[in-house]
């Protein structure tokens, strides 16, 4: 695909998701079902097959336009993105045939020190039995990436996303944001994978050792302060909150070191949350209606800082806070 063959497809798809109702798909998933559906026939989860050195600003294009619909949309975007970005680095054998699914993940259970989902090898496959906590977009997705353990490997692989024998889906779990993502727990008891379904096989703790310098959460963050920016009148503010969110964005995308990037992280979660703050003040009481799409970018803001956050992250959270504790009592 080309460059301007995805710009032409992002634009196309910006103005038709504007037709749908965000506040109404944060918390419906069938609302939410047919924004994502818009998304996967575009063409624009097309991305990784741009050139590589295209592909982070693309990604930030794509996230941006996202989040300033749905960052409820955005955020089962990550999870199919994943999804295909798994396979395709693993040269799985059915990627073509996945890839043209809906496929969610329930992989992150991996960085836990002990196990989640364990296996037993049986003929033709593997029968898993554990609990996937966090599983989203049930009745949205119908693929799901399952991560395990088998005999000292970490492994990988696809199945339906469906109630069905060894594999029992419980309620959707009651969220202040991103209901409509339908997320679940998964109980599994004996569930059948074939064999021909694994997508990879690796040491047990490969997950947490090949962390890459993922940047995902970056744009999203990113995009929910540029998006805020869209319901301000105060041009001094907006001015100096572009200004502000320009400069952090071109350090995160010229960086690909993992700690500095989790350094950015937690400062570009700062700077967009004071934009949004600060924007629904300057908008006054109107900013806390249903209806007012301030409220939902502040929610999904921490929606997604919630996610994904070990414990080297959650220490710089504090240590920020403690930092500015004693500067401000000084």
């Amino acid at each position: 695909m080309e460059i301007s063959e995805y710009t032409a497809a992002l634009q196309k798809l910006r103005t038709k998701l504007r037709s749908f109702d965000a506040n109404k798909a944060d918390c419906d998933y069938k609302e939410l079902e047919k924004m994502f559906d818009a998304v996967h026939e575009s063409g624009v989860l097309k991305i990784a097959r741009l050139p590589k050195q295209h592909q982070d600003e693309r990604k930030l294009e794509l996230f941006t336009m996202l989040t300033s619909v749905s960052g409820t949309l955005a955020f089962l975007v990550i999870q199919i993105l994943a999804a295909h970005n798994i396979m395709l680095k693993n040269s799985f054998a059915k990627s073509k045939a996945y890839i043209a699914k809906r496929c969610g993940i329930a992989i992150n259970h991996l960085r836990l020190p002990h196990t989640a989902v364990s296996a037993e090898r049986v003929e033709g496959g593997y029968k898993l039995t554990g609990t996937l906590r966090w599983a989203s977009g049930y009745r949205i997705f119908d693929t799901l990436l399952i991560g395990f353990h088998c005999e000292g490997q970490e492994m990988e692989a696809v199945a339906p996303f469906a109630s069905g024998e060894g594999f029992a889906v419980g309620a959707a779990d009651a969220t202040f944001v991103g209901y409509g993502l339908y997320t679940v727990d998964i109980e599994l008891g004996n569930f059948f994978v074939p064999g021909q379904n694994v997508v990879s096989a690796n040491p047990v703790g490969n997950y947490t050792k090949k962390k890459s310098a993922s940047k995902t959460v970056h744009f999203c963050l990113y995009g929910l302060g540029e998006a805020a920016l869209g319901y301000v009148q105060d041009a001094e503010f907006a001015g100096a909150a572009k200004q502000k969110l320009a400069a952090i964005r071109k350090r995160f995308m010229a960086s690909s070191d993992i700690e500095e990037l989790d350094l950015l992280r937690v400062e570009l979660f700062a700077l967009s949350q004071q934009i949004v703050t600060t924007a629904m003040t300057l908008k006054g009481g109107a900013s806390v209606l249903a209806s007012d799409a301030l409220q939902r970018l502040y929610r999904e803001l921490i929606m997604f800082n919630a996610n994904g956050l070990n414990p080297t992250l959650k220490e710089l959270f504090k240590q920020r806070f403690i930092g500015e504790d004693n500067t401000a009592s000084s």
